[in-house]
């Protein structure tokens, strides 16, 4: 797992230093940060993402570079273990950090008092980072095929795979040529596909290389929050609430229709472990804002800037009541369905009547989505 966060930043005096580290023991070494940064800076020097092994500290360096453009240019590193890949966290979780990070690091100014408290809480901010990550390693079968959905490689994967199946290497290839990089650990990157059950990996006989197929696939949508909306129908929690309640659900599903960009946006809060679980206390109940229960370290987790997001994106809403006390509600539930992919059944038997995949191939994938259609009606049928 992660082994914590290197910060630092370029100056024109003095080159690049180390703004922060966490935790303190964390060993930091400015040649290989420079390291980083000329990964960063090769080319345009634009603000993005690179990952760097360094094997003399036997690490893998995660880092988001804001460009040599912004004002300060800083580089925030996630110091992971060799062979851990920041997919493995999802694109969300790291992208939500880093815009974390840095609304503290903009907080910095001259004034030597201030700076100390701003950076006593971004440290606390990081300690509690640290953990959100180790949560990663528990998420619901609904969270990693969000997790899929938010992912740029992971959408081309979906998309790849519900044409035909294709091998590892054919797939890495396909991937590259699509997103126009070098695609490295492939097998974390398909993970949550194999732990969420939407891909099977297998071998074909007469064939050195590994296949994947897709046995199942899966939608994400706004739903109702239909035990609060029927709550609120039997004037739950009370009568003036629940109209207001009831009013602004029917507002918002009177407009509202999926899009790729609000899904994305769903994606985002489902993989994101705080969020979800706010999500799911919310699916409860509503509760009054100074009400909320909190976790045990309520000082790690930012619980107004979370919820202040989250009734951005319209999964939350903030309802005063006639005494004007503030309730949180939720607006829209998030649905990730899964379904049977019963297009592939036409898929095979065209791929294989053109002779675009083996006969091999075709049989085992139909087996799979055989066993798979038998599997579901039985459950169903319980």
């Amino acid at each position: 797992m992660p082994k914590g966060f290197v910060v630092t930043k370029w100056t024109d005096t003095d080159g690049l230093i180390v703004q922060l580290n966490y935790p303190e023991e964390l060993k930091v070494d400015l040649d290989d940060m420079m390291r980083v940064f000329y990964a960063h800076i090769t080319g345009v020097a634009e603000a993005g993402n690179v990952l760097v092994r360094l094997e003399k500290v036997q690490s893998n360096v995660a880092s988001y570079f804001t460009g040599m453009d912004s004002p300060t240019p800083f580089m925030i590193n996630l110091i992971l273990e060799l062979g851990e890949d920041p997919d493995m966290f999802g694109e969300a979780v790291i992208k939500d950090i880093n815009e974390a990070i840095l609304k503290y690091l903009r907080q910095l100014g001259t004034s030597i008092s201030a700076n100390y408290e701003v950076v006593k809480k971004l440290k606390q901010y990081l300690k509690n980072a640290l953990f959100l990550l180790e949560r990663l390693k528990y998420l619901t079968k609904e969270q990693l095929l969000a997790q899929i959905y938010y992912s740029q490689k992971g959408r081309k994967i979906l998309e790849l795979l519900r044409e035909r199946a294709y091998s590892k290497k054919q797939l890495q290839a396909l991937l590259e040529e699509s997103l126009k990089k070098i695609i490295t650990n492939l097998d974390i990157t398909l993970d949550p596909f194999v732990k969420s059950g939407l891909v099977k990996q297998d071998w074909i006989e007469g064939v050195a290389e590994v296949f994947l197929f897709l046995i199942s696939d899966f939608t994400i949508f706004r739903a109702p929050a239909f035990d609060l909306i029927d709550n609120a129908k039997n004037n739950l929690p009370n009568p003036n609430l629940a109209e207001k309640y009831l009013s602004e659900v029917k507002k918002f599903f009177a407009d509202y229709k999926p899009t790729e960009e609000d899904n994305l946006v769903l994606a985002r809060n489902l993989t994101n472990p705080d969020k979800f679980d706010y999500l799911a206390l919310f699916r409860d109940r509503p509760y009054p804002l100074n009400k909320i229960p909190k976790g045990t370290d309520e000082g790690a987790l930012d619980v107004a800037h979370l919820l202040s997001v989250m009734e951005k994106d319209n999964i939350l809403k903030i309802i005063k009541d006639n005494k004007n006390v503030e309730w949180v509600f939720l607006l829209t539930d998030v649905a990730v369905r899964p379904f049977y992919p019963e297009y592939m059944l036409e898929n095979i038997r065209k791929d294989q009547e053109e002779g675009i995949i083996k006969k091999e191939t075709a049989i085992k994938h139909l087996d799979y989505l055989e066993k798979v259609y038998y599997d579901f009606h039985e459950k169903k049928g319980k």
